[in-house]
């Protein structure tokens, strides 16, 4: 085999290889951006060493009646050129998206505007009309214009040796624009490796900065080199440059994805051997049958078969599609079949989790089916809130873990050493420190990272963008690595796992929320039977009373106490909300009816119970209360206020009194002096308490119902029973309210002398 021959077979197999892995690429994830932008840089990096194999060819076996191109790459650089804008898209998003992607992306087709420009003025040079044609006919006619005719016949001669200069310009010039384009690809590969990247892309991105630093040195040993040294007439040595150049770049791709599974290798590896294999199918089925039929047709009936050829070819390109479909359907099930098959393991595991509402009993079988499926010494599910309490806070578990939710990918042994420092890379790029080098620095690490390097591959569960656990795996049995395509099912687990444990800390709160509802529902219980039932039951004088809570349970408290000819009604308001401050209404209830004997000193009572709040209670727990104590045969309330909203007596006719005293809140000075007040009840009197939910309560608006709205509905409320001003109040604050309700707890109580 010649020289001639070896090459046109090596760039035939270099072109074809790249070509078939770009059509592979786009097969397998087309919809990604970044395997679209891989697939086209591959696509126009397989039309150069394609060309030259069939130039070569066409130059070793020539045939009579074909026209001999004897530079197929160079008449068709204006299509293989489309590499270099390829190689910048690709840049601008691999391995991650430029921070000017998302508005570079609707103007991205501009980058293609110069060779564009280049393809449509090429082809007009190429096929451009020969200006000397255009005056030949002037030399069929007389001297004079035959005279003229040799002067234009002339010009049109320089005018065309000025084009052919002016086409040879521009295609030297315009490979300064590729050098350009690759150069700008080189810097933004460059640049992205300071952003945090995971070791593995990192090396990736080393790979392809060095396949296109060399791709763009040899082309410019090519294009540029030869304009200025002289050198046109060795075109063939610069024709192998540009088919070199092609296949370094092309293959700096192949060499990332076979060694440093860029774009998961084995997969696509598969996805091939899907697209041949239906290939191969239909080309046996087109040779074997319809290449018959077409025969068998043209031999009896003489007609010509290039339509019923054409039908059958286009028959074929529609049932491709669905045939790959059902051919990676098949083999999907073919797999699952297989009991030990990790893809139809981990997604048996995948589904288990979805029923799962125990972290340890998640953790039991995550660790199991790994241990079989990867044959790994250990594998298990660590919490990170669980690792990060049983450290104590330790910086280098912090750091660790940092590292995880970074990287957000299974992170290997060695990758997470480099990670966090502890490990350097080679300087030669081809070679990688593995498990002896980060074995021998083991004994040195920090604790915290050490309970974490004993594991082979360490997979981060995310969530929100927080690590919120990791799925750790051992050495497995036969010290074999990892592969990408078992990384990346592990990357489908750990989404799983997330969602599940996301799942159960729903269901958790669930859960915990009911059983809370039921303790406040057995709260709210307690509560309303420490309120009076019902009042009691006099002969001159009416009671009545009602406290509606804005949560389950609340602060506001009412008490009657009845002993003889003597009625104490109090209203309390504790501050807050909710369980605390009804715990502190039953211990304030608690000790009003302890000091019963003490019933008819208001201010003594009152003064105990600020001294006992203020001993039992912090600075930020405080109460307000109205307390008064009727002696019904002298028709007389004595009472004190602390801090409570005024109470408002009716009188007979509907005279309006505020009762305007107040001392000091309960629970903040001990020792606090508080006055006593009285007033005298005549019959149709009534005494109105309210918390200040009442006059607190607002409306759409914002607004308050106010005490000036309350004093105007109990100036009409006059011969009302103490049931229906109670009703009154609370069916007016209703409809001030609407839909929304008061938004605090209400308390009102009446107390009214019969006529």
């Amino acid at each position: 085999m010649g020289a001639s021959s070896f090459l046109a077979s090596f760039y035939l197999v270099c072109g074809i290889i790249i070509f078939i892995l770009a059509v592979t690429i786009l097969r397998q994830s087309g919809k990604s951006t970044v395997s679209w932008f891989t697939a086209l840089v591959l696509f126009f990096a397989s039309f150069g060493p394609i060309l030259g194999a069939i130039s070569y060819i066409l130059e070793n076996n020539p045939r009579e009646g074909t026209v001999l191109f004897k530079d197929l790459v160079g008449s068709f650089d204006y299509v293989w050129e489309f590499f270099f804008p390829s190689l910048v898209l690709f840049a601008l998003v691999y391995p991650r998206r430029n921070r000017a992607w998302p508005w570079l992306r609707k103007f991205a087709w501009m980058l293609f505007l110069p060779h564009l420009f280049h393809l449509i003025l090429v082809i007009f040079l190429i096929h451009r009309v020969n200006p000397a044609r255009m005056f030949r006919a002037l030399a069929e006619f007389p001297v004079s214009i035959r005279a003229a005719s040799a002067f234009f016949e002339r010009a049109a001669s320089h005018l065309n040796v000025l084009m052919d200069l002016l086409f040879k310009a521009h295609v030297q010039l315009f490979s300064i624009v590729n050098i350009a384009y690759g150069g700008f690809a080189m810097i933004l590969l460059v640049n992205s490796l300071r952003s945090d990247l995971a070791p593995r892309v990192k090396r990736q991105v080393v790979v392809l900065i060095g396949g296109i630093g060399l791709c763009l040195v040899t082309f410019s040993l090519a294009r540029v080199f030869p304009s200025f040294a002289r050198m046109e007439e060795r075109r063939y040595v610069f024709t192998a440059l540009i088919n070199a150049s092609l296949i370094i770049g092309g293959g700096s791709i192949a060499f990332a994805i076979v060694r440093y599974q860029f774009l998961d290798m084995k997969l696509i590896g598969r996805k091939g051997v899907l697209y041949v294999a239906a290939a191969a199918i239909f080309a046996s089925i087109y040779l074997l049958i319809v290449k018959q039929i077409t025969n068998a047709f043209s031999q009896f009936s003489g007609g010509r078969v290039e339509i019923l050829e054409t039908g059958f070819i286009i028959l074929f390109i529609i049932a491709f599609q669905p045939v790959l479909a059902r051919l990676e359907d098949w083999s999907e099930r073919f797999l699952v079949r297989e009991r030990h098959d990790p893809r139809s393991r981990i997604r048996a595991l995948s589904g288990e989790l979805l029923t799962m509402i125990d972290v340890s009993a998640m953790n039991a079988r995550i660790g199991s089916v790994l241990r079989e499926v990867f044959e790994a010494e250990e594998a298990k599910l660590v919490l990170v809130g669980e690792v990060l309490e049983q450290s104590g806070g330790d910086p280098d578990v912090s750091k660790v873990i940092e590292a995880l939710r970074s990287v957000g990918e299974p992170l290997s042994r060695a990758d997470l050493l480099e990670s966090l420092g502890y490990l350097s890379s080679k300087n030669n790029i081809f070679r990688r420190g593995g498990r002896k080098h980060a074995a021998a620095i083991m004994s040195s690490l920090p604790r915290g990272v050490r309970e974490f390097a004993v594991y082979e591959l360490l997979v981060p569960v995310a969530h929100e963008g927080e690590c919120v656990a990791a799925i750790l795996l051992g050495p497995r049995r036969e010290l074999v690595r990892y592969s990408a395509e078992e990384q990346a099912l592990l990357s489908m687990l750990a989404s799983q796992v997330s969602s599940s444990l996301h799942n159960m800390a729903l269901l958790k709160e669930v859960v915990e929320k009911r059983v809370l509802e039921e303790e406040l529902n057995i709260a709210r219980s307690i509560q309303l039977n420490l309120l009076p039932s019902k009042p009691p039951q006099l002969e001159r004088y009416e009671v009545s009373a009602l406290s509606v809570s804005s949560k389950q349970v609340g602060g506001d408290y009412y008490d009657y106490l009845h002993r003889g000819s003597l009625l104490a009604v109090a209203v309390a308001d504790i501050s807050g909300k909710g369980v605390p401050a009804s715990l502190l209404m039953a211990s304030l209830q608690a000790s009003l009816r302890s000091n019963m004997d003490r019933m008819e000193r208001p201010v003594e009572l009152v003064g105990r119970l600020n001294t006992m709040m203020c001993e039992t209670t912090t600075e930020d727990k405080f109460a307000t209360l109205f307390y008064g104590c009727l002696d019904m045969e002298r028709n007389t309330l004595g009472y004190t206020n602390a801090g409570h909203v005024f109470p408002v007596i009716v009188r007979a006719g509907g005279e309006v009194e505020v009762l305007d005293y107040s001392g000091l809140i309960l629970g903040v000075l001990p020792g606090f002096e508080y006055e006593l007040k009285s007033l005298r009840f005549d019959p149709g009197d009534v005494l109105v308490v309210t918390s200040d939910g009442v006059t607190e309560a607002t409306n759409a608006a914002g607004e308050f119902f106010g005490e000036a709205r309350l004093r105007e509905l109990l100036a009409s409320i006059d011969g009302r029973c103490a049931d229906e001003v109670r009703d009154s109040i609370i069916e007016r604050i209703n409809c001030f309210s609407g839909p929304k309700g008061a938004g605090d707890d209400l308390t009102i109580l009446v107390l009214r002398r019969k006529k």
